[in-house]
């Protein structure tokens, strides 16, 4: 089976352009600490930002693999029916996938207060 990678090549983060979303990407980078982060954000497809996290340093990591820590992948992203994000719009965050750790139900709120929200989900474990 391959993988199909798709590219937007209208969206809004090409040719020396920064994404949308690139100021809460990198506010959400000072905001967060844990073990281990990979924060990234793009516009491709919609404005989005990728959290990916472990409660545990790589070192401890059985067999070296992130799916075998104590994980969660969040993402950012405008709130429901908009495709790009624009200065002063809500996003959502969203738990996308974890192992070991709490569940999160999905919040809509100003970047401020959702980055506030995931720091408290983290710092509570």
């Amino acid at each position: 089976m391959s993988s199909i990678c798709v590219h937007d090549v209208d969206r809004p983060d090409v040719g020396g352009v920064a994404p949308k979303m690139q100021a809460i990407c990198d506010a959400t980078k000072e905001a967060l600490v844990a073990p281990w982060l990979q924060i990234r954000t793009d516009d491709n497809l919609c404005s989005s930002i990728t959290i990916k996290g472990s409660l545990e340093p790589k070192s401890e990591w059985q067999g070296g693999i992130w799916h075998n820590s104590r994980y969660f992948m969040f993402f950012i992203h405008p709130e429901k029916g908009k495709r790009y994000y624009e200065a002063g719009d809500r996003v959502s965050l969203e738990l996308h996938n974890c192992h070991g750790v709490k569940k999160f139900r999905k919040y809509t709120a100003t970047p401020e207060k959702v980055i506030a929200k995931l720091k408290t989900w983290i710092e509570s474990h």
